[in-house]
């Protein structure tokens, strides 16, 4: 009995987990392909397609260029010395409001003054004439000294500076006594409005051009944006823009497609309209309307490649790989872009471009919106 206990029944246990090893192997590497029909064999490639894939489609389409701006206080007009001279009278203080055409200050100019002649020296007394006489008198006597002209009263023209524009005075220098040259910046009028600047990369410049530019600033506080009262595209000093440019284009290492621009070359001036409560350096969103179209061919903004007019999707091809398909584009809303040309209402095209992350991935197959 102890034999059978050392060593038959170590040999059953053995056999026992070496039977149940085996199922195990063959349940994990050789399941039995014959018990599914042909129905389940299919069945994963058919929710991988429709995974993959969306069809064109029609819907609105509202495009927004969304920009990232800050307000800053308008330029002044600055007030500059019309005439050289010295100051006598300044009429303005800095902080104060002045209407277009009032005085700043006057300014005396000297005045050149023509000399007085000095009287004439009497003449000699004649040849001749009797010692006791008048003339024979003067003709004895010395010479008188020629007299001095009088010293001239000294005169000046007085001239005064009025305000080129209505504002309210900045940087006002000018004392009483002070000299100034012509050209001498004496004050600056500050309008006291507001607008709000957005840098523009080259690609979003080109957005806009020949475009009438409609644009609204979202300011916190308020509830809704306020319309621009005037928008403008200002483009800054070229010899500063070509400093900023890279040597060469860059180039995406996904997709090889050239990247946008991050160097801003000119920005979107947006007027705060008067009476909006906003501070110097304040953080604002500048949103310009590109236009809108109504039932209208999209696809996912995933499924597209490209940042401009042409641009690319991808197809299935018949062997399953994906081919690269030229499309012209139009505009893009917020998660869907117009497809102008290139493809047909229903047409399947790949949801993401090839090599690009799913960036919607936590969102389900679906995605965001569509």
């Amino acid at each position: 009995m102890e034999t059978v206990r050392r060593y038959v029944f170590p040999l059953i246990w053995m056999l026992v987990f070496g039977v149940i090893a085996a199922s195990l192997a063959k349940v994990a590497f050789f399941s039995d392909a014959s018990a599914a029909g042909p129905q389940d064999t299919a069945a994963p490639a058919a929710a991988l397609a429709e995974d993959s894939t969306v069809a064109v489609r029609r819907a609105d389409v509202a495009s927004t260029l969304s920009l990232p701006g800050t307000v800053r206080p308008d330029t002044g007009r600055v007030v500059k010395a019309t005439t050289a001279g010295e100051v006598v009278a300044v009429w303005v203080k800095n902080g104060d409001h002045v209407d277009k055409g009032a005085r700043i200050l006057q300014v005396k100019v000297p005045r050149e003054v023509d000399p007085v002649d000095a009287p004439a020296p009497a003449a000699p007394a004649p040849s001749g004439a009797p010692a006791g006489s008048a003339a024979g008198s003067a003709a004895g006597a010395p010479a008188a000294a020629p007299v001095a002209a009088p010293a001239a009263a000294p005169q000046f023209t007085y001239h005064t500076l009025h305000a080129p524009a209505s504002g309210t005075v900045r940087g006002l220098t000018a004392t009483t006594g002070q000299s100034l040259a012509s050209g001498d910046t004496v004050a600056t009028l500050s309008p006291g409005t507001y607008s709000a600047t957005a840098d523009l990369t080259p690609e979003q410049q080109l957005q806009l051009l020949g475009r009438t530019v409609q644009a609204k600033a979202t300011i916190p506080g308020t509830r809704t944006p306020v319309s621009c009262t005037s928008t403008g595209i200002e483009e800054d000093d070229p010899e500063a823009a070509d400093a900023q440019q890279p040597a060469a284009p860059q180039v995406d290492p996904m997709t090889g497609m050239p990247m946008e621009s991050t160097t801003s070359a000119a920005s979107l001036r947006c007027a705060i309209p008067d009476g909006t409560k906003v501070v110097p350096g304040l953080a604002v969103t500048i949103g310009v309307d590109l236009g809108s179209a109504k039932k209208t061919l999209v696809v996912p903004t995933t499924a597209v490649e490209g940042t401009t007019d042409d641009g690319a999707v991808y197809l299935v091809g018949d062997g399953g790989e994906p081919t690269r398909h030229p499309v012209r584009l139009g505009l893009r809303g917020e998660d869907v872009v117009q497809v102008v040309s290139g493809l047909k209402q229903g047409q399947e095209v790949l949801r993401f471009v090839p090599g690009v992350d799913n960036p919607e991935a936590q969102n389900g197959p679906g995605g965001a919106g569509w």
